[in-house]
């Protein structure tokens, strides 16, 4: 199945409303919806589709209608039980003196998505300012969740579970960066997590792609694209500049927009141009920047990145060799060849 079936499923879900044709030419790709089901489970759109089409009919079988209710169903009672342990946590760590702010799916699935059933979630995020994680750390320790192996040095916080939930502490969203800019964070929020814009999500998000090398599901670039709708730049650049992500924000933007299409307030975004414009020109936009860029370039057209003369190092021909959307293997050998989109 190649890429273009999978911007037929963003089509189908991206919208206020559902794209019925899309999601039926989706149908046709995957030869079932069978098929196309355990895509959008695995892409992490199914709740998302489920809360857009309601009580709709439209030609599907019965089959597939109840599975993504069923979905739903099941997203939104985890969601409610995970906002429950973090609001649990927050207060215990504010009684020791740790302000925490939840970031990623324990945040925008009930503050920005249209409803807690349509953003799933694996774990509880919770962001703490780097003179309290250590503190933070203890704590989690004493309330019984144990702690998982040593993360990497370059990786800005630990995972710790308890009764099958897990716990990503952070003292910072974005891999890589010096420990003040997690402090700046929690200075510029104040530890209040009603003073939480949109501008700092969507920085959360970005971060978040380039910690991950942009191989996500399609759920985070339709998150992305939410959230970029109501930002006002004009805080969110300042932001950016400070988190050394402009370049970055401009790669996820360019590839959210890729999939499922729409303006956005920054402008349009050409992928291949902004690869002209700071990989070919000399520039250095980071290794999660310059993994997109050759990703994305792969994505829109592999035979005009290659001629461009795009050198791969070994990391990017890893992470495009090891890693799609879906965590499957990519197929980018030779000049014609789109990445597998499932």
């Amino acid at each position: 199945m190649r890429v273009p079936a999978r911007r037929l499923v963003a089509r189908a879900v991206g919208g206020e409303s559902v794209d019925v044709g899309a999601l039926v030419g989706a149908r046709r790709a995957f030869g079932s919806w069978g098929r196309l089901y355990e895509f959008l489970k695995d892409e992490r759109l199914a709740a998302l589709l489920a809360f857009r089409l309601g009580g709709e009919n439209f030609p599907a079988d019965e089959s597939f209608a109840e599975r993504l209710r069923s979905r739903g169903r099941t997203v939104l009672a985890a969601n409610l039980l995970r906002r429950k342990l973090f609001d649990d946590l927050k207060i215990t760590l504010a009684a020791a003196g740790i302000p925490a702010l939840p970031i990623k799916g324990v945040d925008v699935a009930f503050a920005s998505f249209p409803h807690p059933s349509c953003r799933p979630m694996t774990d509880i995020d919770v962001l703490v300012s780097p003179d309290n994680y250590r503190a933070a750390q203890r704590l989690l320790k004493r309330e019984g969740f144990l702690p998982g192996p040593r993360e990497p040095r370059w990786w800005p916080g630990r995972t710790f579970s308890r009764g099958g939930e897990a716990v990503d502490l952070h003292w910072s969203p974005a891999a890589g960066l010096p420990p003040r800019r997690g402090m700046a964070s929690l200075c510029y929020l104040g530890g209040n997590e009603k003073a939480l814009r949109e501008e700092f999500r969507l920085l959360v998000s970005v971060c978040h792609h380039q910690n991950h090398f942009f191989s996500l599901p399609l759920l985070y670039y339709y998150e992305t694209l939410l959230l970029a709708r109501r930002v006002s730049w004009p805080r969110y650049w300042p932001l950016a500049r400070r988190w050394s992500v402009m370049r970055v924000t401009t790669f996820v933007l360019g590839l959210a927009r890729s999939f499922f299409g729409g303006e956005v307030p920054a402008g349009r975004f050409s992928i291949l141009k902004a690869l002209a414009a700071s990989a070919l020109a000399g520039a250095d936009p980071g290794r999660g920047a310059r993994a997109a860029a050759v990703y994305a370039a792969s994505l829109d057209n592999p035979a005009a990145a290659l001629a461009w003369g795009v050198r791969r190092p070994a990391w990017a021909e890893e992470i495009l060799t090891r890693s799609s959307f879906n965590g499957e293997p990519s197929n980018t050998k030779g000049k014609g060849k789109l990445l597998e989109a499932a």
